[in-house]
């Protein structure tokens, strides 16, 4: 499942070719994924420069110099990347940016995942799609005010429930709702209501902790010993105790815990 980290890494890998750059020629595979009338393309688009590249929860925003921007919804397996023109489309291109010098940028996911879609304005939260979105864990925005606010308004969610809330806390998705809850030690289970102050604090230091960290050192990340996410399989045991771990279904997904690090209040 792609995670806010994962369209970071995304972004970086792609923004430093794409600014500034012309599209010359945009090639749809997949109308049903891609809402982008002809008028708007051929008008706004192409033949437009790249001014930036932004990211809001899991969605990547191409902003052009014209008075359009391209929205992606990464959906749980979209993929943003260079290739070369020559490379064949596959059955999961959605859409192929092409630029003069011969490169592309591809958008790519299984099935009907992911959308595409042009949005009018400066400001890409006009769209309806990001106007329901929650705050962006890495922004400022996200005090601990703030996430005891939304917690209040979660109370009768679970906290992995609270944590996978898009209109709550955008990015956020399985794996790493997992692993703050574990580096927090808080059971995901609980309800939100359940959690005293101290929890709350401290899922709020280790949501912006994890997310920073696996973003710019993502590689470390997965590669580190005492993290909960190196270990999901099933038999592991805990990086922090070697307790065994224990799998559980919790709102529908596949959830990883440690008895024994992770506690009730």
């Amino acid at each position: 499942m792609i995670e806010l980290p994962d369209v970071e890494r995304m972004i970086e890998s792609i923004a430093g070719y794409t600014t500034g750059k012309t599209i010359s020629t945009i090639l749809i595979d997949d109308p049903d994924v891609v809402e982008l009338p002809l008028d708007i393309a051929e008008g706004h688009l192409e033949n437009h420069a790249v001014d930036s590249v932004e990211r809001h929860g899991r969605y990547v925003v191409l902003k052009f110099r014209s008075e359009y921007s391209l929205m992606f919804d990464m959906g749980d397996d979209g993929q943003l990347r260079l290739e070369s023109q020559t490379a064949p489309a596959t059955e999961r291109t959605k859409i192929r940016l092409q630029f003069a010098a011969g490169r592309e940028l591809r958008f790519s996911s299984d099935g009907s995942q992911g959308l595409v879609q042009a949005v009018k304005g400066d400001e890409f939260s006009d769209s309806g799609a990001l106007e329901s979105l929650g705050v962006d864990p890495l922004s400022e925005e996200l005090t601990p005010e703030r996430f005891e606010t939304l917690a209040s308004k979660n109370a009768r969610l679970t906290l992995k429930g609270f944590l996978l809330n898009q209109k709550a806390i955008a990015g956020i998705g399985n794996d790493y709702a997992d692993e703050i809850c574990f580096q927090a030690g808080v059971r995901p289970d609980l309800k939100v209501a359940q959690l005293v102050p101290e929890q709350l604090h401290q899922l709020h230091r280790y949501l912006r902790r994890v997310l920073r960290r696996a973003t710019l050192h993502w590689s470390a990340a997965h590669s580190d010993p005492g993290w909960l996410i190196n270990s999901r399989d099933r038999g592991s045991s805990c990086p922090r105790c070697s307790h065994e771990l224990k799998s559980m279904r919790v709102t529908g997904r596949k959830t990883v815990i440690c008895p024994r690090c992770q506690r009730a209040a």
